[in-house]
């Protein structure tokens, strides 16, 4: 078995530009210029997750739980990224909608959750 050899910080960026085109955060082209290794791992991360090829998940639905993911974070431009890679794996439009919609849902959830012992309080 080969061992691979791992990309360099432009290598990345330009695998990243190829895949997000306009859709491209800003970050990781400030990032290759000031931590060209923290771009090669954070790169390396993703390959191992959402980009994660053996995934028994298609392609298509780890853009989109990674859609939601973002947008639950409060992440704007990896959600465009991410919604940017699932149009391009085979979601549609609508498919991404409901992933803002998840999102919009679980972060309401979050909320309600969060007042759980102050609703308890106004119980009382």
């Amino acid at each position: 078995m080969s061992e691979q050899k791992m990309p360099d910080a432009d290598q990345v960026l330009s695998m990243m530009t190829a895949r997000m085109g306009e859709a491209l955060p800003e970050w990781p082209a400030k990032l290759k210029e000031l931590a060209p290794d923290l771009l090669v791992a954070t790169a390396m991360t993703s390959a191992q997750s959402v980009g994660r090829e053996a995934s028994p998940v298609p392609a298509k639905y780890r853009h989109l739980i990674a859609v939601a993911a973002a947008l639950g974070r409060g992440q704007a431009s990896c959600a465009r990224s991410q919604a940017h890679m699932a149009r391009q794996a085979g979601a549609s439009c609508e498919e991404v909608l409901d992933a803002v919609r998840i999102a919009r849902h679980l972060a309401a959830a979050g909320v309600l959750d969060a007042a759980s012992s102050l609703l308890a309080d106004l119980d009382e």
